[in-house]
């Protein structure tokens, strides 16, 4: 494979990325790391919002900025630890839950338009690339901050 192939594969990827956000916000009406967060606070319950920084892998500024909104729709709530005043909890409100199972049926919907076409094999093929792809960008960030 030569040079341009793979900078081809790449913008590919990354057009792909663009793309599957913007269908994925209009499909669910959420943006993808904002749903994100409420699955996290569904399946977890009450977080500490550095944690879910953590598990989202985003900067904190991001994560304030995420919860500021979700919380003026009143899909989260957020409260400091008393003991702790630098700690915020974050939990899903009831609000939250219903919209989350609201999204379930338009996620549904996406995937299955996503993945259209694909054998399971074929998808099996593509996770497995994926990870391996994933776990290469790994490597290559350890190796940026040594």
């Amino acid at each position: 494979m030569s040079q341009e192939e793979m900078k081809q594969v790449l913008m590919e990827i990354k057009g792909i990325e663009r793309q599957v956000t913007q269908c994925f916000e209009k499909s669910t009406h959420m943006s993808l790391t904002r749903y994100e967060m409420l699955q996290q606070l569904y399946h977890n319950g009450r977080m500490v919002q550095s944690d879910l920084r953590d598990v989202l892998k985003i900067d904190q500024a991001a994560v304030t900025r995420h919860l500021k909104v979700l919380e003026q729709e009143n899909l989260v709530k957020r409260e400091r630890n008393a003991d702790n005043n630098r700690e915020v909890f974050v939990e899903l409100s009831s609000q939250g839950q219903q919209r989350l199972s609201g999204c379930s049926c338009n996620r549904t919907q996406f995937f299955d338009e996503l993945y259209a076409g694909f054998s399971e094999a074929e998808f099996s093929q593509l996770q497995h690339f994926v990870k391996r792809l994933n776990q290469n960008v790994i490597n290559m960030k350890e190796g940026l901050t040594q």
